[in-house]
């Protein structure tokens, strides 16, 4: 697939911090400013899509089932810049206190997570 093609991905960021990371809060409107402006400021737009997403994980560490409420972005993205997005998720890890961010590029599933 060519550089110049853009593709269609999508992420979800939990409403509140991790519990095991941090104190299991929600966040504050702060993140999510940082969010979108990063988001325009790389890809020159993006979107919140409507509601919450119900979910459902095993933890990473503990194997326990860890059930969550999370916030969809979609947001358009130029193939030769999607490590920039991977890159942008790894820092969102930090400001959002998650162990990782489940990414999905054009339908194909990445758990992006600090190095």
């Amino acid at each position: 697939m060519p550089n110049d093609v853009i593709v269609e991905c999508s992420f979800l960021i939990p409403m509140t911090r991790d519990a095991l990371l941090s104190d299991g809060q929600p966040h504050s409107s702060k993140e999510w400013e940082k969010l979108d402006d990063t988001l325009f400021a790389k890809f020159l737009g993006g979107t919140s899509a409507p509601g919450l997403y119900s979910g459902f994980y095993a933890d990473p560490h503990t194997g326990q089932r860890v059930s969550d409420q999370s916030k969809k972005f979609i947001v358009a993205v130029p193939r030769f810049q999607l490590d920039e997005l991977r890159q942008l998720l790894i820092e969102a890890c930090d400001w959002f206190c998650q162990k990782c961010i489940y990414l999905s590029i054009a339908g194909n599933v990445e758990f992006i997570q600090k190095p």
